[in-house]
């Protein structure tokens, strides 16, 4: 367990957190300051509270979708056959049937 390699910072889930925590902390203080309405009003504290977790729940979801999005499959995955079925070697009984297919 102590030799695990070291992740990369692409396969590592704290640049996503800072990046939301960031996100959510601008979105927070932008909606308390503006929905309070000037300086003889309290803060409004609970919305940006909601703004807050709004924004780090939305940054870190399309940001978590990115990182998915942008990782490689593996070599061997169009490899074999049956559902695994090689795109580049196209089922040849599918000619002998006369059919598309199904």
């Amino acid at each position: 367990m102590a030799n695990q390699p070291k992740k990369s910072w692409q396969q590592s889930i704290k640049a996503p957190l800072i990046f939301s925590l960031i996100m959510g902390v601008i979105a927070g203080a932008v909606a308390t300051i503006s929905a309070t309405g000037g300086s003889d009003n309290e803060l409004r504290i609970d919305l940006g509270l909601t703004f807050f977790g709004i924004a780090f729940i939305g940054s870190l979801l399309l940001t978590s979708l990115l990182i998915m999005a942008s990782k490689d499959n593996p070599s061997d995955l169009g490899q074999g056959s049956g559902v695994n079925r090689s795109s580049k070697n196209p089922d040849s009984q599918r000619d002998r049937r006369g059919g598309h297919g199904l």
